[in-house]
């Protein structure tokens, strides 16, 4: 067992050698069409919108500026599950297999992952509220256009890697051909590791501020997960490995496992609120104070 004072106990028999070798990738989406196309999705016209708006103005600049305006933690105080429930509306503009409310997807990550790890209540809760983050889209956390929320991530600062979605975007971006942004590690070191590089601005880093300041008990792998996870050339791609330290390997076992249930777990069946809200409010008493800072 891996032990952290005051925080959950994370157990090392709980991940298959291969990540995870319960769950079953659906052959087809929400649409009846293959995961992550981006060329022939039916939403399209909204999706690549979204990423070429992205790619533009996600600089390096920006992520710094951004990051710490909201790394002040003072736009709102509530707890975690008011919180999710002003995600009921919200659809993400940059998903190409799914246009239900995120509280739903946030939903069904969890519960497919709660079936194939019953014991790790932990990653239970990492599954309900790793999309939290993209409150930022409402007034009361500065109403930040979707294009500043969602959609995967990618490091700013260094090259940018070839497997990102729409990369031809990029070619915009003023960092493009910033020599100080533009070679294999920019503005890092060899194996500085994760925590001290920026990622594009969005839900999954504005999450992960909000986590490190609330003194919740989860375990280090939940912070790894909410911040990485839609670091998609690493998970899908094997990217970055060469800013990684010791610590970011290990806990890349499970961002992994986790990203095959955020991408594939998507459906139109809907989850009984009601029906599982008493479970998860119970693990957020857990690991969580009544109201933390946003």
């Amino acid at each position: 067992m891996i032990a952290v004072e005051n925080q959950a106990v994370v157990s090392e028999n709980a991940i298959p050698k291969d990540a995870s070798d319960e769950f079953t990738v659906p052959e087809s989406n929400a649409f009846g069409q293959s995961f992550r196309d981006y060329e022939g999705s039916v939403r399209l016209s909204i999706v690549e919108n979204c990423y070429r708006l992205h790619h533009i103005n996600q600089t390096y600049d920006f992520v710094k500026r951004t990051r710490e305006e909201y790394a002040k933690l003072n736009k709102a105080e509530m707890s975690i599950w008011e919180a999710i429930e002003l995600l009921d509306d919200f659809v993400d503009e940059s998903d190409p297999d799914l246009d239900e409310p995120q509280i739903q997807h946030m939903l069904q990550t969890a519960e497919a992952i709660r079936k194939d790890y019953p014991n790790e209540d932990w990653l239970h809760l990492t599954a309900l509220i790793h999309d939290v983050g993209k409150v930022l889209y409402f007034p009361q956390f500065g109403s930040l256009p979707q294009w500043a929320v969602v959609g995967d991530t990618f490091i700013v600062g260094c090259a940018y890697d070839k497997s990102i979605v729409y990369r031809k975007y990029l070619e915009e971006n003023p960092d493009y051909n910033n020599p100080a942004y533009n070679t294999k590690l920019g503005v890092y070191s060899e194996g500085c590791g994760l925590e001290n590089v920026l990622l594009t601005w969005g839900h999954d880093d504005y999450m992960y501020l909000v986590l490190k300041a609330s003194e919740t008990t989860l375990p280090p792998a939940a912070l790894f997960i909410i911040r990485y996870h839609s670091l998609h050339p690493m998970h899908l791609e094997g990217g970055y490995q060469y800013l990684m330290n010791d610590e970011d390997r290990e806990n890349l076992k499970w961002s992994k496992l986790f990203c095959k249930y955020d991408l594939y777990s998507k459906s139109k069946v809907h989850i009984d609120v009601e029906k599982v809200k008493p479970y998860y409010e119970s693990l957020i008493k857990k690991y969580f104070p009544e109201k933390i800072r946003w």
